[in-house]
């Protein structure tokens, strides 16, 4: 009876998975939120993520005019508006898809961000890598050969 590993699984076993590389822009305008964010992209297992951090929406508008982007995240409420008038603007534009974060999850807000054209929806309340990732790979596609 042979109990050796096929070489196959062997170099299965001892290779790297290559993370997808994704280009983010998160717009917030608080700063733990921010951090907190990038904190948890950081622990990414799936995803090798370049985020770009920004904290307003008009300057977040100039931003994605010169730069390329695979998704943006964009905090619902600035101070006493949303973000809603942003997703509007930037859906008409065919920029990257964007993903709204809000404290507030109500099934109102989530039918108003979809119809403004969010491609997706975090919660800040139940945020973690892995929701990130879920609901980036479910937007973008995994770029990864299939299993």
């Amino acid at each position: 009876m042979n109990l050796s590993t096929p070489a196959i699984l062997e170099e299965y076993d001892t290779a790297v998975p290559e993370k997808d590389a994704i280009r983010a822009l998160l717009i917030d305008d608080d700063v733990e939120d921010a951090f907190l964010f990038s904190r948890l992209v950081s622990h990414s297992k799936q995803m090798d993520f370049s985020l770009d951090i920004c904290r307003s929406l008009d300057a977040a508008a100039e931003l994605l005019a010169t730069r390329q982007y695979d998704v943006v995240y964009v905090d619902y409420w600035f101070g006493f508006e949303t973000s809603i008038g942003f997703v509007l603007d930037e859906t008409k534009l065919k920029r990257p898809p964007l993903i709204i974060i809000t404290s507030l999850d109500t099934p109102d807000i989530r039918r108003c961000a979809y119809r403004a054209g969010a491609a997706g929806f975090l919660s800040k309340d139940n945020l973690s890598v892995q929701a990130i990732e879920s609901v980036t790979l479910a937007i973008l596609g995994a770029k990864a050969d299939p299993c």
